[in-house]
């Protein structure tokens, strides 16, 4: 039975993160289970947006799996973003490379099962949440039916509530580096283009951003995210500022006027990449949301989950390899993922205390943006 096997490797959380360390250590030899509180498919709040990085993640641990998601049917291809000062001039900006939005329940699942696939020591425990988890000789990983678990080494997927984050590497929520937001799935939303991301810096609700994301079959990811710290100062509801900035902001209305909305809104935190943790340590490491490694401007996390999900497996193998899983040894994979993140994090983060809710610095740079010269200088590398 699972609760009497002691695992090589225990992965906590099956989403992005999670799916591609199961998927990268294919062919390990290594015993693997993988946990997720939830039965695939399930929904993951989300703006949904998938950037190219995440296909060069795929290429790199198997070409056949960039090609594969380059099939996937349920998918929207995204060219450029169209960003919207307080004042609503817009800026278009092409992206050098395509991406995608995917609904969360339709990616998700997919990876997932191309993990299970792929992996074949991969042992699943779905629809079981982690109670607790203690470290001793080995990880003791408790599980809300009674089961425990034991593994050598252990990798926390888990999400902005890890458990392990919290109970291993003391990760606590700092609203100063913490986002909030809301979804809401449309259909019928007009003006949509179907390959551009559109995002809105309303003079009344900074700093912060509400959006417009295109999906398949004229369906449409809607949602408003700002900082936690703002968030708490002002008492500020999310899901009434997403219903206030779609019915009385007179050029977001005009766009919903014949659109239906598909379920009712939903909330979700965002722990940011703007404040380094401890993610790494004696016989663990922690990736994606529950190592905080969400971009601070953006508020995309998929691909830098998935990038972390890889840097962690391909670790592992060397801990087992060369029998060392102390925290020392440990620590190489938390140096490689702040020396490739960081930069852009802490830019990102400049950028965003910057812009706060300048309005007037939001106007300035959306139209000097639209200066021709300019506009050919804009970076095309985010997509």
């Amino acid at each position: 039975m699972l609760e009497e096997t002691i695992f090589d490797i225990a992965i906590c959380g099956a989403g992005p993160a999670g799916a591609t360390c199961a998927l990268a250590l294919k062919n390990a030899g290594l015993q693997v289970v993988m946990i997720d509180k939830a039965t695939f498919p399930r929904d993951k709040i989300c703006g949904d947006a998938v950037s190219s990085i995440t296909k060069r993640v795929l290429r790199q641990i198997d070409p056949s799996y960039e090609t594969e998601l380059l099939q996937f049917e349920s998918k929207a291809s995204i060219t450029q973003a169209k960003l919207y000062s307080p004042n609503f001039e817009s800026l278009e900006i092409s992206f050098a490379k395509i991406g995608h939005c995917i609904k969360r329940i339709d990616f998700d699942n997919w990876l997932f099962h191309l993990a299970l696939r792929e992996n074949k020591e991969l042992k699943v425990i779905s629809g079981i949440g982690i109670k607790d988890v203690v470290q001793d000789e080995n990880f003791s990983i408790s599980l809300e039916d009674g089961r425990c678990i034991k593994s050598k080494l252990m990798i926390a997927c888990d999400g902005a509530h890890s458990v392990a984050a919290k109970k291993i590497a003391k990760i606590k929520v700092d609203r100063k580096h913490y986002s909030g937001a809301v979804r809401q799935y449309y259909e019928g939303v007009s003006g949509l283009s179907g390959n551009a991301l559109e995002v809105y810096f309303l003079k009344d609700f900074l700093p912060g951003y509400f959006w417009i994301f295109p999906l398949p079959n004229n369906q449409a990811n809607v949602g408003f995210g700002m900082l936690s710290d703002t968030i708490a100062k002002n008492k500020i509801d999310l899901k009434k500022s997403l219903q206030h900035i779609i019915k009385d902001i007179p050029q977001v209305a005009e766009r919903f006027k014949n659109a239906t909305p598909l379920e009712d809104i939903k909330g979700f935190g965002l722990p940011l990449g703007s404040k380094k943790y401890k993610i790494a340590g004696k016989q663990y490491m922690l990736c994606g949301d529950a190592a905080a490694l969400i971009d601070p401007f953006s508020g995309e996390g998929i691909e830098t989950a998935m990038e972390s999900g890889k840097f962690a497996a391909e670790q592992a193998i060397k801990c087992f390899q060369e029998k060392d899983f102390s925290e020392a040894f440990m620590m190489a994979y938390e140096q490689r993922v702040y020396n490739k993140m960081w930069p852009n994090f802490r830019n990102h983060y400049w950028l965003q205390k910057l812009l706060g809710d300048r309005k007037w610095l939001i106007n300035g740079l959306i139209s000097f943006g639209n200066i021709p010269f300019v506009k050919k200088q804009i970076p095309k590398v985010f997509y």
